[in-house]
């Protein structure tokens, strides 16, 4: 287990927000202009914990779990100010786990991670929330010969779907969705 604590300074928060430009001697408004900006100073602190046992028959299991508390910082653009954001990334909670067997030229894994909800930037004053995650993935491989291993995964087993809003107060500001489907691939790894 360890404790953490992160001062960290003019972090990067993508924005999109009405901005007034001057274009040949005229203000114009810019609506919509998507840029990045820097966030004042923020800290990052926590705890993380990390436990993993392997029998000796092979099977083995792993879990990690931190906790992140950020504060929120101020959010300027040519001299504007955008609302505040907490570190762009930042989850309060983050964790995963995993079973996995690992013998006689056999690995299997399965591992779940699950990411608490995360703030993305700002959109008009309001910060873009990634709704909490969570995702399965299945690794195997086995060894044919000491020098010849094939590999296969599947990655978002369960076929998650990432969903986005817009401001803490309600997830009815819907804002995006992504859903990059279930993955495959298979391999041969060959060492020498």
């Amino acid at each position: 287990m360890s404790l953490f604590r992160k001062d960290v300074k003019n972090f990067i928060v993508p924005v999109v927000a009405d901005l007034t430009q001057t274009v040949n001697g005229q203000q114009v408004l810019v609506q919509q202009y998507s840029t990045n900006t820097n966030g004042a100073s923020a800290v990052s602190e926590g705890v993380e914990a990390y436990a993993q046992h392997t029998f000796d028959f092979g099977l083995g299991a792993q879990v990690n779990f931190t906790f992140n508390h950020t504060s929120a910082a101020a959010v300027t653009l040519g001299g504007a100010n955008l609302g505040t954001s907490p570190l762009v990334g930042s989850a309060k909670t983050q964790w995963n786990a995993s079973i996995f067997y690992e013998k006689h030229g056999i690995l299997a894994r399965i591992s779940y991670n699950r990411r608490g909800q995360q703030v993305e930037g700002l959109v008009s004053g309001l910060n873009v929330y990634n709704d909490p995650y969570q995702q399965f993935d299945l690794n195997v491989a086995y060894n044919i010969t000491p020098h010849i291993q094939l590999t296969g995964s599947i990655i978002n087993l369960t076929k998650e779907t990432q969903y986005a809003h817009l401001g803490s107060d309600t997830k009815d500001r819907f804002y995006s969705a992504q859903y990059t489907g279930r993955r495959f691939y298979a391999g041969v790894q060959w060492n020498f």
